[in-house]
Order: C-alpha cells, then structure tokens, then sequence
C-alpha cells in the first residue's frame, strides 16, 4: 500500500461523517427540487385560476357598465324598477310592460316620445330606439317606474315589430331594483312578429 493510498483511508476513517452530510445533503436538495417542482406548479394552477376569475370579473363588469351605458345615453332612466331590453342588430324590437295595476306600458301608452305620461303605477317607456327609421346596431329600450311602484306582478315581452336582419337575434332583459340588476334573462328571435314573454316578475319594495 503506498502512501497516497494509506492517507486516502486515513482522512476517510478520519472524516467518515463528512461523507453522510454530502449525501444527506445531496439528498435534501433533490427533495427540494422536487417538491419546488409540485409547488411551482401547484402555484401557476392557482394563478392560472386567479387570472381566469379576474377576467370573467372584469368581462361581467364590462357588460354591465356597456348596458348601463346604453340606457344613460339615450337619457333614460333606472327608478326604483326598470326593465331593459338590449340587442344588437338593426332589427326593430317593441318592449312592454303589464305592470302591478294591469296598465300596458308600450310605444302606444305610457311612452315619453309619444304621450310623456305616466302609468298608474309610475311607469314609462323613456328609449325606444330603431322606431321610425331611427337605426343602431347597440339598441335599447327601458321601461323605468318612479318611486314607489306598487308591489306585485310585472310581466314583460319583446315582439319583432320589424325583422330587418334575415339572422335570428339574441336579446337580454335586465330587471334593475332600485339600480341594482336582480334579473338577467336571455332569448333569441327569429322572425317577423315573433312575440316572446321574458318574465313575470314579483316585485316587493321591501
């Protein structure tokens, strides 16, 4: 045995703990390693998710702000009770309202741009776009009613008065509480004439 050899035994017998704590210490690394590795991933799942709430938050918000946006430019308004009815086409579709007292609230009655009165129950058609060749693709109506309408059933409708476009065309009511949206509702219309009811809603000012 030379004296290299023999020195190499010596430190090894020396210094065997050295040996486990760089094995042990290889071995948590490689741990490390793999638990960062789930971790790292476990994290851009959670960021992932985050991001995917984010922007489904910030797409609903949009909707909402475009829809109120709609209303408020054509100078209509909310009350304590509103229905609103947006397409986007230039199709001329007709809102209306029975309201808790069984007036009919349309373009014939009850409508600013025609007679400028009031139900008995404090309602009014205040937007009624793409009538009488007024056309936009980002229509409106809206049936508001003043504070305080009277409590209960409001049944609203949509009909096609003038199928302009041959495509079918999706609509959305938006039943608004003292501002706040508590209904959503969705439909698609295909033809001329065509009449829908939206919702017979069950209104409690409380």
């Amino acid at each position: 045995m030379n004296l290299n050899t023999q020195n190499i035994k010596s430190f090894f017998y020396k210094y065997w703990w050295l040996y486990y704590l760089v094995f042990f210490f290889l071995l948590g690394l490689l741990i490390y390693a793999v638990l960062c590795r789930n971790n790292w991933s476990n994290t851009n799942d959670r960021i992932n998710t985050i991001n995917k709430r984010l922007d489904d938050c910030c797409n609903a918000r949009n909707a909402i702000v475009s829809d109120s946006i709609r209303v408020i430019d054509n100078k209509g308004e909310f009350g304590c009770l509103s229905f609103t009815l947006i397409w986007n086409s230039t199709d001329d579709l007709d809102l209306d309202v029975i309201d808790a007292k069984s007036n009919h609230i349309w373009y014939k009655k009850y409508c600013k741009s025609q007679d400028n009165q009031f139900s008995s129950a404090g309602g009014q058609l205040d937007i009624d776009l793409n009538a009488e060749g007024i056309d936009t693709d980002q229509p409106v109506e809206n049936i508001y009613f003043k504070c305080t309408p009277p409590n209960g059933i409001y049944s609203a409708r949509v009909k096609a008065f003038e199928k302009r476009e041959t495509s079918p065309v999706n609509v959305k009511l938006i039943v608004r509480k003292k501002g706040k949206i508590v209904k959503e509702i969705s439909k698609t219309i295909s033809q001329q004439d065509e009449m829908i009811e939206l919702i017979k809603y069950n209104y409690n000012a409380n």
